[in-house]
């Protein structure tokens, strides 16, 4: 639907302008006399902002974060919310974001509140994020509230990055002994046999075991790269549907090095956003109503919602968290805690920090693990190969000789 600018008078003599999204300017100069606005000029269609929401890829993390900081920072210099949404649409820092921004401020022009608007965009805006937007504007406090949204997801993205940073040298490791040992096998060791064949030496039977194997991945190799290939398809597809990922996810967790991390990752996530939300002035059920979306998404579906119902009967939730066994007996005991002093919020966020501190450590710890045991491993292997061939090749050395 192509977006159109216009510029027009309020009752009160303030001149605004701003984007609307609609089939024709007819329905625009419609819409603008429904909102009592007089229009000066003509209704312009938009037409690089059309092409924009067309062709830009799916808007990124950064690109929501900073929105949602300068939106505040905005708020806070007196800005109407819709002129802040126009400057914001034509701040190309915006980049992939700004159709976006164009169509939210096009809907509240049209009457909808703004966390109604983002509620239009699940993708970009989660549950969270619109719960924390309908508080602020219910409270007046909208700029507020953004400010300290966009502080929690910095903190967020920088966690992920940590995570991606920690994870990032142990996959390289493992994916160039990968295909060292591939290359090997493909390349190198396919000469050593012709030679030991032709000679026919006695072969040593680990060397046996990988002439044996080279000889499979050379005789079928168109078959293992459209197996892989339709693998990796079928994951990409497949990683698009809850059901899926969730039950995948759900068996890569029960890995023995996985699960610890995971566990603090879970853990800090739930407190870090339970702080946030009753900060916010959410109140509890409602905030575990949010929550259990969230965290279904990392398994474990019906235990969360198991958590909201007893909670809004009027359960405790340390005491439901304990039977329901999703976080550690040290988190439990701390939220417990704040409770029984009125300071869940407080204790939370404490909580978060704790086993984000954890869950660095530990990857830490992994990396140095994962990264050396990767080396010494392909080492060996290659090693014991090298070797079992060398044996080979002087047995064929003495029959020459």
């Amino acid at each position: 639907m192509p977006n159109f600018r216009y510029r027009a008078v309020t009752q009160t003599g303030e001149v605004v302008s701003g984007l609307i999204s609609a089939p024709t300017a007819a329905e625009v100069a419609r819409r603008i006399d429904y909102l009592h606005l007089v229009p000066i000029g003509a209704v312009v269609e938009e037409t690089a902002a059309r092409f924009a929401f067309t062709w830009t890829a799916q808007p990124r993390a950064e690109e929501i974060t900073n929105f949602t900081l300068d939106l505040a920072l905005l708020l806070q210099a007196r800005a109407r919310l819709h002129q802040a949404l126009e400057i914001l649409a034509s701040d190309l820092d915006m980049g992939s974001l700004r159709p976006i921004i164009v169509a939210i401020q096009s809907k509240i022009l049209a009457g909808e509140r703004f966390a109604d608007a983002l509620a239009h965009y699940p993708a970009c805006f989660s549950p969270m994020y619109v719960a924390l937007v309908r508080v602020g504007e219910a409270s007046a406090t909208l700029a507020d509230v953004l400010h300290r949204l966009a502080r929690e997801r910095q903190r967020a993205e920088e966690m992920r990055r940590k995570l991606a940073d920690a994870l990032r040298y142990p996959a390289f490791v493992l994916v160039a002994a990968a295909c060292v040992l591939l290359f090997f096998l493909t390349v190198v060791l396919p000469q050593l046999s012709t030679v030991l064949q032709d000679f026919r030496a006695e072969i040593d039977p680990v060397a046996g075991f990988f002439i044996a194997l080279s000889e499979f991945i050379r005789a079928y190799s168109g078959w293992l790269i459209a197996t892989a290939v339709a693998f990796i398809i079928a994951a990409l597809v497949g990683a698009r549907h809850p059901r899926f990922r969730a039950a995948t996810l759900a068996r890569f967790l029960r890995l023995p090095l996985i699960r610890p991390l995971f566990l603090c990752h879970r853990t800090a996530l739930f407190c870090r956003n339970l702080d946030t939300l009753l900060s916010a002035g959410v109140t509890l059920p409602n905030t575990l109503r949010i929550l259990a979306d969230t965290m279904a998404t990392m398994g474990d579906t019906a235990a969360w919602r198991q958590v909201v119902e007893r909670v809004r009967q009027g359960g405790k939730l340390s005491a439901v968290l304990v039977e329901v066994g999703t976080l550690p007996d040290p988190a439990v005991r701390m939220l417990r805690l704040g409770e029984e002093t009125g300071e869940l919020a407080g204790l939370a966020s404490r909580v978060a920090v704790f086993y984000e501190t954890k869950l660095q450590r530990s990857l830490d710890r992994l990396v140095a693990l994962v990264g050396p045991a990767a080396i010494v491993a392909i080492s060996a292997i290659v090693g014991g190969l090298i070797v079992s061939v060398m044996t080979s090749l002087l047995s064929v050395s003495q029959l020459v000789g």
